[in-house]
């Protein structure tokens, strides 16, 4: 059964708190009533019976062995205390200066795998902007052309010196020279950002007709069939010209392979993955050829053959 909380009545307590302040002599209590004087007698016999009921002295040994447990009970509420603070000072100013193996690790493994996670896309990312600024480059140069042609009866530009009738005897960034001399354009504008600045013009042009200065074969933006005429670097005639074997369709050479950009000659910019457009027209080549050769030319209109 649960326990009953025992309470006295309320004029019990009285009588009990006025035998409390008398030192329980029920005589020095000052006005009483009958009542409660008979109260307090009847408390004072129930109180005189702890007498009949005497208690021992406590054992010494029971008071050592609390004394021993009160003992053992501050000595792990210190080390408690201690633990804690070792814990806030690991956690404050402290840690910097304590640097473990497994924390190392643990940080050098974040490290690592963030990178592997950011370098690719930091990587696409530059690569990508190269791309855009090229495109941009090609874009300026597109403005020259068409301010170039605006003032030289729809001719697009070209050296005034002779050349042989080879491309390999032809360098065509001196047939864009009159864009740079007569202020059309800046050297910079010829340089795709891929490759170094103040290398030469790192631009094909499309393949004029050598030795006959003004008898350009592409008209700028007045055809009525869209042709390209300005695109990144050509590879083949690197590879020729180093005596090196490349594919009829390697990618140019200014974006890492990736594609190249071109510009047509209605002043819009291409991205070509492969140097290939219409019904398989090779840029890199003339109309015709498998391959770069010797003594091969473009003498097709519409045939595309960006060269340097």
């Amino acid at each position: 059964m649960p326990e009953v909380p025992f309470e006295l009545a309320p004029e019990d307590q009285r009588v009990v708190d006025e035998l409390v302040d008398s030192g329980f002599d029920p005589e020095v209590i000052g006005a009483m009533s009958a009542e409660e004087r008979a109260r307090a007698e009847r408390l004072m016999g129930l109180m005189d019976l702890l007498g009949d009921y005497p208690v021992e002295d406590s054992d010494d040994a029971l008071v050592h062995a609390t004394m021993a447990r009160i003992d053992r009970a501050e000595d792990e509420r210190a080390a408690r205390m201690a633990f804690d603070l070792n814990q806030a000072e690991s956690s404050g100013r402290g840690a910097g200066r304590r640097i473990r193996l497994p924390d190392f690790i643990s940080v050098a493994a974040v490290i690592l795998i963030a990178a592997g996670v950011l370098w690719p896309t930091m990587t696409r990312f530059r690569q990508r902007s190269v791309d855009l600024q090229c495109a941009n480059q090609l874009r300026q140069v597109g403005y020259a052309f068409s301010n170039y042609r605006a003032d030289h009866d729809d001719q697009m530009p070209m050296a005034t010196a002779s050349f042989g009738p080879a491309w390999k005897d032809v360098r065509h960034v001196v047939n864009l020279g009159p864009l740079v001399e007569r202020g059309y354009c800046d050297h910079g504008h010829l340089n795709c950002p891929g490759v170094d600045e103040h290398a030469d013009a790192s631009y094909s042009y499309q393949w004029q007709l050598a030795g006959s200065p003004g008898r350009s074969k592409v008209n700028w933006a007045s055809s009525p069939r869209m042709t390209l005429v300005l695109g990144d670097r050509n590879p083949l005639i690197d590879a020729y010209r180093a005596r090196r074997s490349s594919e009829a369709t390697a990618a140019s050479l200014n974006h890492g392979g990736r594609g190249q950009n071109a510009l047509a000659n209605d002043g819009s910019t291409l991205w070509l993955v492969r140097p290939v457009i219409g019904h398989d027209d090779n840029i890199w080549l003339p109309a015709g050829s498998a391959e770069l050769k010797e003594g091969v030319v473009g003498d097709e209109p519409w045939d595309v053959f960006l060269a340097h």
